[in-house]
């Protein structure tokens, strides 16, 4: 992947570089301690909770295989990401980068303990992006024919999920770039889940039962 990585820094790259520029420098004390809330694995944690308690309640028994599909998913999502796209890709974060664009200041939050948040060496592409569409996506079609207000339902998923990606622009450590390949490959692999699944059940959701 040496060539790709030639091409992050040509300048065919500049718009995703400018415009991590523009919202990295957008910053202050105030936002800050928001993003670092938004960008934490906790609230991703709590996101994920707040939907599956909802899986629950409309779904009962069959509830466990629906999340158990929706975890196996999101897992491999983040495995593929994580474990093989990343090592191959090897884009530094900005974060992480010693050339990025000369004597640009990233900006990066402070932690309790003294010291920045890096995150990882790698960037490409974000696992939170990645993560965060991959479970909306998937929890939108399980949930989208239960719920009476849908339009609600897509806000709250796919507004947490821009939330979460905006974030980790702001706090320094991915390119929009790596946000827009975490959100194609996402928007991909549940897209062929759920293709899967209605043509074999593996979650035993009957599209056609809940029209």
């Amino acid at each position: 992947m040496l060539l790709l990585n030639d091409f992050f820094y040509s300048h065919w790259f500049d718009w995703d570089k400018n415009l991590f520029q523009f919202i990295n420098g957008h910053n202050s004390p105030f936002w800050d301690k928001v993003m670092w809330v938004i960008t934490s694995a906790h609230l991703g944690v709590l996101f994920f909770l707040i939907l599956s308690a909802m899986v629950v309640w409309y779904y009962r028994k069959q509830s466990w295989r629906i999340l158990l599909f929706i975890a196996i998913v999101t897992l491999l999502g983040d495995t593929i990401g994580a474990r093989v796209l990343k090592p191959s890709i090897k884009r530094l974060r900005p974060s992480h980068d010693p050339e990025y664009h000369g004597d640009y200041h990233v900006h990066l939050l402070q932690k309790k303990d003294g010291t920045y948040y890096y995150g990882g060496k790698y960037s490409c592409p974000s696992n939170h992006a990645l993560n965060y569409m991959t479970t909306s996506i998937l929890f939108f079609y399980f949930l989208g024919k239960k719920v009476r207000r849908r339009w609600l339902l897509a806000i709250f998923v796919f507004g947490c999920t821009l939330l979460s990606c905006y974030s980790r622009m702001y706090v320094g450590v991915h390119y929009p770039f790596d946000i827009l390949c975490g959100l194609l490959i996402a928007t991909m692999l549940a897209g062929l889940a759920i293709w899967l699944d209605r043509k074999f059940q593996v979650s035993g959701f009957r599209f056609q039962d809940s029209e």
